[in-house]
């Protein structure tokens, strides 16, 4: 009797970790994009956010540390204040 139960009951604690299919669709395709553009995931970027280093996880694999010290994050900042000393309008 309780190994049944088990059988019925374990399937659904396992389905909810999981997203439903859109959302993951739209997840895997955000980490294609994203590792093409820096060769990071979307987790990587989290990552090296997090810890304030450049961190990703295929580097185990390939160099053995996951984060090494960040030379040029690449991070762009930018403003919509007009920084030329001009108003912007032309007389």
């Amino acid at each position: 009797m309780l190994r049944r139960l088990l059988i019925i009951v374990c399937p659904l604690f396992v389905g909810a970790c999981a997203l439903p299919l859109p959302l993951q669709l739209a997840a895997w395709a955000a980490d294609g994009i994203s590792y093409l553009m820096t060769s990071k995931s979307m987790s990587d970027h989290g990552l090296s956010a997090a810890l304030g280093r450049d961190c990703a996880v295929h580097r185990v694999i390939t160099e053995g540390d996951i984060c090494r010290e960040d030379e040029d994050s690449g991070t762009v900042v930018a403003s919509s204040k007009d920084v030329s000393g001009t108003s912007g309008t032309s007389e």
